[in-house]
């Protein structure tokens, strides 16, 4: 079903179907995304930046054409920022050292919680699950207990964040 939305270019309302925009300035993104492709096709593995700059379009703009997959799709080259850690990147949202990290930190949290709720299953950095799902054997409750104040005092100090000036509390 259609909802009504505020295109965030013009601010304007307009019947969302398919895009981010309403169509007059999906339009104009058009234009401006050939003009940008055809900048990066003469001067491959320019950064985003430099894009905008010469091509005077916004960098979120080239970024959300960037992260859709539009340079790579082309086999063009385009360097942008990783939306966690600000290092370079040419496809996807993040880099892959936040990706890992992302990762350890679900398997992290649903080991605390597997415990507790005994119904998760371990999943591999990947995102794969290891195994076929099975619940596990109830535990008494002292054990319970005695797993949750284990998981609770460890701390992990090489993990970094840039939250907390660098170290995950």
């Amino acid at each position: 079903m259609f909802e009504v939305k505020t295109c965030p270019d013009c601010k304007k309302l307009y019947l969302k179907f398919s895009g981010r925009v309403c169509p007059q300035c999906h339009s104009i993104r058009q234009h401006q995304l050939n003009d940008a492709i055809g900048l990066v096709r003469s001067r491959p593995g320019l950064p985003i930046k430099e894009v905008s700059r010469l091509c005077d379009i916004s960098e979120r703009t080239l970024q959300d054409f960037a992260e859709e997959g539009t340079f790579r799709r082309l086999n063009l080259s385009v360097r942008y920022p990783c939306r966690l850690c600000g290092t370079q990147i040419n496809n996807g949202t993040i880099c892959s050292g936040c990706h890992e990290e992302l990762a350890r930190h679900i398997i992290d949290l649903r080991s605390r919680l597997a415990p507790e709720n005994g119904f998760f299953r371990s999943v591999q950095t990947s995102g794969q699950y290891n195994e076929t799902f099975s619940r596990p054997a109830a535990m008494d409750s002292t054990n319970k207990t005695e797993a949750l104040k284990a998981i609770s005092t460890r701390r992990d100090k090489n993990r970094r964040s840039l939250r907390h000036a660098g170290t995950i509390r």
